[in-house]
């Protein structure tokens, strides 16, 4: 029975690839069709359309994911709750993290595909029609520059707060993905500055992290910080590439703790300790 689902995984990823393509690129379509909400300047209009016009569409890799690869999610502890805008942190033990996250924030409450904004590789948005849709739901794309990358976390904190939704911000305060070489990089700076090596995580880059919680307390936008920890219990599929061979993993695991913002430092440097704690 492996061995067939094994067989049916590679037939399986290039028609994955296939129809994420041509239905990202028909639903970018379906998008421009609303453009003239804009230049009316219905924002906020606008912005409830896209959050929901983008969520019909995440359906269609997490039906693949979910009834095709044979992927289920595993959540525990505290529920994301929706109607209040919040930061999720979580490690990145693969490029998959945040797709694999839809099925687990649809599983606590689908309305949360229409209100979970991700913080991804600026690389991201040049994926054919699939770019322009995350753009469109107004996904943050961070350059790993920290001025740029300020300036860029600092206008989705305003826009998300101007147009009234309430979202939960994720952003990974690793800043990439856990390979061998990110690995014997974040060893290396654990050697450096005397900390203890890490098994399954990498040292944190807490300035984007730092930025994004301060800016959303600044603009009265931020009710808790999640904390999730993901993991593969049967097996590492780390890249795009992978999935498209037909790889997947069997489970996934989400184990969220809930953080009221009081229990969070104030500063950027107490906040880079935070994390590291």
């Amino acid at each position: 029975m492996g061995q067939l689902r094994k067989i049916f995984n590679r037939l399986l990823g290039p028609v994955f690839a296939i129809t994420v393509l041509l239905t990202s690129i028909f639903g970018g379509y379906i998008i421009t069709l609303f453009s003239p909400v804009l230049f009316l300047n219905q924002h906020r209009l606008w912005r409830s359309l896209m959050d929901r016009a983008i969520s019909f569409w995440i359906i269609v890799p997490m039906a693949f994911l979910r009834f095709l690869f044979g992927v289920s999610v595993k959540v525990t502890g505290d529920a994301i709750e929706g109607g209040k805008p919040a930061v999720i942190l979580m490690n990145h033990r693969t490029r998959l993290d945040w797709m694999f996250l839809w099925l687990a924030v649809y599983k606590i409450n689908p309305w949360l595909l229409t209100t979970s904004k991700y913080s991804l590789k600026a690389q991201l948005k040049m994926l054919p029609g699939a770019g322009f849709g995350m753009a469109a739901h107004h996904f943050i794309f961070l350059e790993r520059n920290v001025e740029e990358d300020k300036k860029r976390l600092s206008e989705a904190v305003e826009y998300y707060s101007k147009v009234g939704g309430f979202y939960q911000v994720l952003i990974f305060p690793e800043g990439t993905d856990k390979t061998k070489h990110t690995t014997m990089r974040s060893t290396e700076y654990a050697k450096k500055n005397g900390f203890k090596e890490l098994s399954y995580l990498l040292y944190p880059r807490a300035a984007g992290t730092a930025i994004l919680i301060t800016k959303m307390r600044e603009c009265g936008y931020i009710n808790c910080v999640y904390d999730v920890t993901v993991g593969y219990p049967d097996a590492i599929v780390q890249t795009e590439l992978d999935l498209v061979k037909g790889k997947a993993p069997e489970c996934v695991h989400f184990d969220i703790r809930r953080i009221d913002i009081s229990e969070v430092p104030r500063t950027s440097s107490e906040i880079a300790s935070w994390i590291n704690s």
